[in-house]
């Protein structure tokens, strides 16, 4: 071939030659230029059906422009002759480079890192190299990479999947019809050794092995022939003791992670390799050190580190008390080692909305990847990357979750759907496994494949195969029983004991944990024996302990960890009750003795789990946007509503021991407590004249009658006794309007029986009087959800949201005669507001969360005509969906001219001339303690 010429190529040397052809060094006559050309073995030119399918191919290789990888000039054709016309490259190909012994560290890295940019480029047009090896990487004098070849084992061979084993497309008759190189089984990943389909991860594993090369300098897979190298590359596990000894810790565990023979367990792309290179060469303490002892977490960054050198399996926990037992105890005692986790930057664990308690948290039994659960979903993270991943079709909703027992699966509820739903860990769709009532409160998936919840008034403790199903109720709800103390109460948190006969849970009768009780009972007989009182979330660990938490009060925000001695064969308590960790907001321990939790610093003002950096603030907003801080110190706010006069604003914030109703005062700038009952109060409502508050309570009155939360009145002064509305059976009642002269009450009912769609809930409006026995009066009905109720100032109409569109949608009918309709949102809307002359209604847009504020000017006479909406202002508030309760996030002040919201942490506004900067608050953090069961065994002796 030297000398000839291929169409107006001139081909001048020979470069090399593999199975997928000859390459050589031409000049190109027309431009003036050398290049590479690489000339296709004859029999494929007698392949229509291959020739279509690599110019196809070809095309798409042609499209990838990147500093790091070979470019395809073109595909040509010259006397039946087929070849490739590629850029050339200077230099030595990696291969070369590895001959004369392994390359220093950091230049490896360096040199790897472009190959990591590369790959990058080509996955993210979907082109997968397939054939990744030193030879294919060539180093220019200036030590730039270029990877050579990408894609052209599948532009040449086609999609070959599900090939008959006994057939190796590697070995026999793909290396010959399909031209596929023999020297590619060493770097071939496992899946392409069993010839079945691969994609972009099969370049990952490949990526590793030339990685270890550059390193150790020796082939990481060979073999005396092709038989063995796939052999050890489908059986052996990597032997990393031939690295550096200085290695960088994380370069160890990018390799393994690299490296692992099931592809759903590497990186789930090559960026997560990226970023851990340049990581570690941006180390200040140098790419060479393996030392960690001063790796601990830096200002605003991920605190990771200490974990992955010591290889530390971190636990979670579903909710603030939901504790995950891995398989086998420690065998022999070990160093007890302490480090924590810092969040990334912004990233904050959500508050509850997905049920049970706000911190949401899971490890998997093999301790590789954890789930915690923050405001944007749930993510999924690998012990050894750097990055976690939100896991698709999650949000703030998604909680409680659980690994399955192989670790495959993660199971979790939407709070949002009223489902629990699984999603393997390798990616996919959630598949739903059952429909759920509206409140759940405790998860445990079982070594049989079973999975049992806590489904609090819709059943009681059920259990559902993992597979899906009809649920099956182990222990009933006891409505009936739960103002008297009597019966399972709402039986929550299961777990069983080791024999897979028992069932630990905990009875709760009433908000008050005091009065709860951890009880042990056999599915089969039905006996039932109380084990510790007060206790709640029981499990039991091989130490021979059970390990639970107790509250102070009846707000979950804030636990002590405690243990005792148990037998759980004749399920008795041994000991004394031992105190291990105080003030905690979340904590789970693994069977192998690792603890991690959340503590509440003692500066936080707030909820479960909430540290001061989490806090919200109340903010004025003016109708062009703009802010202006009220001066309350920050806090978990709920429901904010101002008073007639505009001087004093009712919201209510768990208190430290519940929920309560407090008032600000807008001149003085003092918060006043105004209800301090054992019972959570939420949603106040000042009454027209401003001198009392009405609001919902879960008190025993509510109770009576089967009510769950009903409707109260307290003078806004605090002076006297608490006056009872009423309430409805199986109902949460909120308030949320007036009637002009003040004789009614509109209230949201929030239907807890499941008489909506389904077994999910939904809100209906509804109409209180004032007088004589308070009678109650159906407003808005239907199977939908009706919430937000406002009525316009001359009471003439309520404006109301809806989402019977399929989208919440803001709505106004004639009050008190709903007979008519008018749709005044036509994009999603919710949450209502009239200004304080009736001539413009305001509502918030953005879904959970307030993302913008619309006005729509109405006309009320002669009919009711409303016009177009239009955006008033952008904004990032807290919205219905992050609130909880019936009652609004925001609320109007009587001048009409600005708003009062609720602002979330880490928001970027704008700010005021008399503010001052604030100083970076710190992230969220999660303690670990390596092999705390050597403390435990200390602390709590059993006999």
């Amino acid at each position: 071939m030297i000398g000839k010429k291929l169409a107006h190529y001139e081909i001048t040397s020979q470069i090399g030659k593999g199975g997928m052809g000859e390459v050589y060094q031409a000049k190109d006559t027309k431009l003036g230029r050398d290049v590479a050309i690489k000339v296709l073995p004859e029999e494929f030119a007698f392949d229509p059906n291959r020739v279509t399918r690599f110019q196809r191919e070809a095309k798409l290789l042609a499209s990838l422009n990147h500093p790091n990888i070979a470019a395809i000039h073109g595909l040509e054709e010259s006397d039946d002759t087929h070849f490739l016309v590629m850029e050339l490259i200077p230099g030595d190909t990696l291969a070369d480079r590895i001959k004369a012994g392994a390359i220093p560290v950091e230049e490896s890295l360096k040199l790897a890192l472009q190959i990591t940019e590369a790959l990058e480029a080509a996955h993210e047009k979907g082109v997968i190299h397939r054939d990744l090896k030193p030879a294919n990487i060539k180093v220019t004098p200036e030590g730039k990479v270029k990877v050579l070849d990408f894609g052209l084992a599948k532009a040449f061979t086609g999609d070959e999947t599900d090939v008959n084993l006994t057939d190796s497309p590697t070995l026999s008759e793909a290396a010959t019809r399909q031209g596929v190189i023999l020297g590619t089984a060493a770097y071939m990943s496992p899946e392409q050794a069993r010839g079945k389909a691969v994609d972009k991860r099969a370049d990952i594993w490949a990526f590793g092995v030339v990685l270890y090369e550059m390193l150790a300098g020796k082939a990481l897979f060979a073999g005396e022939d092709i038989t063995s190298t796939l052999a050890r590359v489908l059986e052996r596990k990597p032997d990393f003791s031939t690295l550096p000894d200085n290695l960088h810790y994380r370069v160890r565990l990018l390799l393994e992670r690299c490296l692992k023979k099931e592809p759903k367990n590497r990186y789930s792309g090559i960026s997560d390799a990226r970023v851990d290179i340049q990581e570690v060469l941006a180390d200040p303490e140098g790419a060479n050190t393996w030392q960690v002892s001063g790796m601990e977490s830096r200002t605003r960054q991920r605190s990771t580190t200490t974990w992955a050198a010591l290889t530390v399996f971190l636990i979670a926990v579903s909710g603030v008390i939901g504790w995950y037992l891995k398989p086998s105890p420690p065998s022999e005692p070990k160093r007890v080692m302490r480090f924590t986790y810092e969040l990334p930057d912004g990233q904050l664990f959500n508050r509850g909305e997905a049920g049970g308690f706000d911190i949401h948290l899971a490890v998997s039994p093999d301790g590789e990847r954890f789930v915690y659960g923050t405001t944007e979903g749930l993510y999924l993270r690998s012990m050894d990357t750097l990055d976690a991943t939100l896991i698709p079709g999650t949000d703030r909703f998604s909680g409680q979750p659980q690994f399955s027992p192989d670790g495959q699966w993660i199971c979790y509820w939407s709070a949002s759907e009223k489902r629990l739903k699984k999603v393997a860990v390798g990616g996919g769709a959630a598949a739903v496994l059952c429909d759920t009532g509206p409140v759940i409160n405790g998860i445990s998936w079982e070594p049989d494949n079973s999975i049992l919840y806590s489904d609090i008034m819709n059943g009681g403790i059920k259990r559902i195969s993992a597979n899906s199903g009809t649920p099956e109720i182990l222990i009933k709800e006891d409505l009936a029983g739960i103002a008297k103390k009597e019966g399972n109460g709402y039986p929550v948190f299961p777990g069983l004991l080791p024999d897979g006969k028992t069932l630990l849970f905990t009875r709760a009768w009433s908000t008050n944990p005091a009065d709860w009780q951890m009880v042990a009972q056999s599915l089969e007989s039905g006996d039932c024996k109380s084990l510790v009182e007060g206790a709640i979330a029981g499990r039991y660990l091989p130490t021979g302990h059970l390990l639970y938490e107790l509250y102070e009060s009846n707000a979950l925000d804030v636990s002590d960890l405690v243990a005792v001695p148990f037998n759980p064969e004749t399920l008795e308590v041994t000991g004394g009750q031992v105190l291990l960790f105080e003030g905690l907001s979340a904590g789970a321990v693994s069977q192998s003795g690792t603890l991690i939790y959340v503590s509440r610093p003692a500066d936080t003002a707030g909820s479960a789990g909430q540290t001061a950096s989490d806090a919200d603030s109340l903010v004025w907003v003016d109708l062009e946007g703009h802010e202006d801080p009220i001066g309350a110190p920050p806090n978990i706010y709920k429901n904010p509503r101002i008073s007639p006069d505009g001087m004093k604003v009712a919201i209510y914030f768990v208190s430290g021991s519940n929920q309560d109703i407090w008032v600000w005062d807008f001149a003085r700038e003092t918060m006043s407590r105004l209800t301090t009952s054992e019972a959570n109060d939420l949603t106040p409502l000042w009454t027209p004249d401003g001198r009392k508050v009405a609001f919902c309570s879960m008190r025993e009155a509510a109770a009576a009658n089967g009510g769950i939360g009903g409707i109260f009145l307290k003078a806004a002064d605090g002076t006297g006794e608490v006056e009872f509305l009423g309430s409805v059976k199986n109902r949460m009642i909120f308030p949320g309007t007036w009637s002009a002269d003040g004789n009614s009450l509109v209230a949201a009912e929030y239907d807890l029986s499941g008489a909506g769609s389904l077994s999910s809930p939904h809100f209906e409006i509804s109409m209180f009087s004032m007088e004589g026995d308070h009678e109650r009066a159906p407003l808005i009905e239907g199977n939908f959800t009706q919430s937000f109720p406002r009525n316009s100032p001359d009471g003439k109409w309520i404006a109301y949201s809806s989402d019977k569109s399929g989208r919440h949608e803001v709505y106004v009918r004639p009050f008190p005669d709903v007979n008519k309709e008018w749709q005044v949102s036509n994009s999603g809307g919710s949450c209502p507001l009239w200004s304080p002359d009736g001539k413009k209604l305001y509502y918030i847009a953005g879904g959970d969360a307030v993302e913008a504020v619309m006005e729509v000017a109405v006309e009320t006479e002669p009919v009711f005509n409303p016009g177009k909406p239009r955006l008033l202002f952008h904004g990032r508030y807290r919205g219905p969906g992050e609130q909880g309760g019936g009652g609004a996030p925001w609320d109007i002040h009587p001048d009409g001219k600005r708003f009062l919201m609720i602002k979330p942490p880490g928001v970027d506004t704008e700010a005021t001339q008399d503010q001052k900067p604030e100083a970076p608050k710190p992230q969220p953090k999660i303690n670990i303690v390596v092999n705390w069961f050597e403390e435990l065994k200390e602390l709590v002796p059993v006999e």
